[in-house]
């Protein structure tokens, strides 16, 4: 299954990037994908519009039609098209990108990443460039611009820190560095053995109303 995330806004063209990459893989007699419409379908090449499916199916009914297709041998691509903005159930974006094979994100009007999962457990992550004005979609590979890394680094920066713990709650659990080293020196009641002569041993002083008979108490059950 190959999913493919949207953040430009390709998604009219989705059936004619689709039909070109199976072009260029397959060679000028490769079958078309078919748009998926009911569920049922069952040709070799499937092209899924999460947008459109998402209003009249069940988040449910698409993971399981998925994952049928994902055992039906005579299925051998699905490609589903998810476009971020237009999501009305959010959590499907990280659940179909769990269950695809490939990730293909199109970062912005002339670039595109490629994540590939492969059987090993190896992950690759490459980057290419396109031109969308040409009629057919052919990529090149190249390297990451430090202005993209930026751009990444930058939102990543953007987005809110995670809340620490200590905000979450009424009552204090950050020690400062003087409250930390008195909380190291403090000996607990069951660690003062280690500073007497005895150790661990435990000392009975016996007192005067003590019934200390060495005879056997139960000598008279007959046990």
């Amino acid at each position: 299954m190959v999913f493919l995330l949207d953040k430009v806004g390709f998604e009219p063209n989705a059936s004619t990037v689709i039909a070109s990459w199976l072009k260029e893989q397959y060679g000028d007699t490769a079958a078309s994908a078919e748009l998926v419409h009911h569920l049922n379908e069952s040709t070799k090449f499937q092209l899924m519009i999460i947008s459109s499916l998402e209003r009249r199916f069940e988040p449910a009914q698409l993971f399981k039609y998925i994952a049928r297709c994902r055992k039906t041998p005579t299925i051998e691509h699905v490609f589903v098209w998810i476009v971020e903005q237009k999501l009305q159930e959010t959590f499907l974006l990280p659940y179909i990108e769990h269950m695809a094979d490939s990730v293909i994100t199109f970062e912005d009007t002339t670039h595109l990443s490629l994540l590939v999962k492969k059987h090993t457990g190896a992950v690759t992550n490459k980057y290419y460039e396109f031109d969308p004005t040409k009629d057919s979609f052919l990529i090149v590979e190249v390297k990451r611009s430090a202005a993209a890394k930026q751009g990444t680094a930058s939102k990543e920066a953007d987005d809110p820190p995670a809340p620490s713990p200590a905000a979450l709650g009424t009552f204090k659990i950050d020690l400062k560095d003087e409250e930390m080293a008195a909380k190291n020196a403090l000996t607990l009641p069951f660690e003062f053995f280690k500073t007497l002569p005895e150790g661990g041993k435990i000392l009975y002083h016996p007192d005067a109303e003590d019934d200390l008979d060495e005879e056997d108490p139960d000598d008279d059950l007959l046990i």
